[in-house]
């Protein structure tokens, strides 16, 4: 059984030999760094090294083209100051380059920046795609052994949190409700002409709506903004993706989604991950709130895994009768860190690999 078999057999409640573990989050680079002081070999890749599954994701484009040039606008000795491929301007630390200490400016300010900034977003410009898409990407997915799928990013909240600013953006709701219709209209009509035809074509196993739109205490925005400016144009996407039978159909976001949930699974939505544990977000009660409509991953939490081995395997325990039950997928809820050591992660993934689920005829 392959690791796409399992994901997909896993999804469905169907039984399965065992896991397929994954990062469900990206690792932050200053970790790979670390982690090769200790083990992990220079050129290795850490999925690969561990023996790990992945998600493989249909190589579409949703920034912009012509893209922005990334350059660095300042500097001083502790931060720089460069362009991001959205365009916005952000600060980082010179000691840890890959993380954002702020942003700056944003490209759109003005109903006339975003008539601008939206020429830049066009799904007929070349590039969107692999030149060799029918020749080369399209068999290379058909036989991965790892899940399918496409990631959606930016979806609506990042889109605007990149391009306008999250105080601005925010108060747009409110301030300029016109604007932000256009916004999402546009938006969902680009990404609605890139999906199309590859859905003909690819059988995919997940669709990951990129937003984060959630902070540790709840969703950033309200369930009436919510219904009135995602509905209308987040619904043709869902219902595309349902038409294509993609089995998962995840809201990808970090924080609180808990106020938002059930709107969403009204709306297509029967997924969603990593489940942050700092944010109280909590895999069983998810389950026994919303039962097996609601299908999960992530919620082995980031801070178990820096503590060390008997509070991963607490964490393990935890989250056993959920695993066994199905419908969830266990990793990391954070992307792991530079305070994570090597041998922690290791012991998370290889404790997850060893559970033995069941005999599958």
């Amino acid at each position: 059984m392959t690791p796409r078999e399992r994901f997909r057999r896993l999804m469905r409640y169907e039984p399965i030999d065992r896991l397929p573990v994954m990062a469900l989050e990206p690792f932050e680079p200053t970790a790979i760094g670390r982690w090769r002081t200790e083990g992990l070999p220079e050129s290795a890749d850490p999925v690969e090294y561990l023996g790990m599954s992945r998600l493989v994701h249909v190589p579409l484009n949703f920034h912009p083209l012509p893209g922005f040039a990334v350059d660095v606008v300042a500097e001083d000795e502790t931060y720089f100051v460069q362009r991001s491929p959205m365009g916005a301007l952000v600060r980082h630390r010179k000691d840890n380059p890959t993380l954002f200490y702020g942003h700056i400016d944003h490209p759109v300010k003005t109903r006339a920046d975003w008539e601008e900034y939206r020429t830049r977003f066009d799904a007929d410009t070349p590039g969107r795609r692999p030149a060799d898409w029918l020749a080369g990407a399209l068999p290379s997915l058909e036989a991965s052994e790892d899940p399918v799928g496409v990631c959606l990013f930016p979806f609506f909240f990042r889109l605007g949190f990149y391009a306008m600013g999250m105080e601005r953006f925010l108060s747009a709701f409110y301030e300029e409700p016109a604007l932000m219709h256009d916004v999402f209209a546009y938006w969902s009509d680009f990404v609605l002409r890139l999906l199309d035809p590859v859905l003909g074509v690819v059988r995919l196993d997940f669709a990951l709506f990129a937003e984060d739109l959630a902070g540790k205490n709840g969703p950033l925005v309200s369930p009436r903004i919510y219904e009135e400016f995602w509905l209308p144009y987040q619904d043709p996407v869902v219902r595309l993706l349902q038409e294509h039978a993609v089995p998962v159909i995840c809201q990808w976001t970090a924080g609180q989604l808990g106020a938002l949930l059930p709107i969403m699974l009204d709306h297509g939505f029967n997924c969603t991950w990593p489940l942050e544990v700092t944010a109280g977000m909590d895999a069983p009660a998810l389950r026994r709130r919303f039962g097996r409509n609601l299908l999960l991953g992530g919620n082995s939490a980031k801070e178990a895994v820096i503590a060390g081995p008997d509070a991963i395997d607490a964490e393990i325990e935890r989250l056993k009768p959920l695993i066994r039950e199905g419908g969830f997928l266990p990793a990391l809820d954070d992307m792991a860190s530079p305070d994570m050591p090597f041998s922690h992660y290791r012991h998370l993934v290889e404790r997850l690999q060893a559970i033995h689920l069941q005999e599958v005829p």
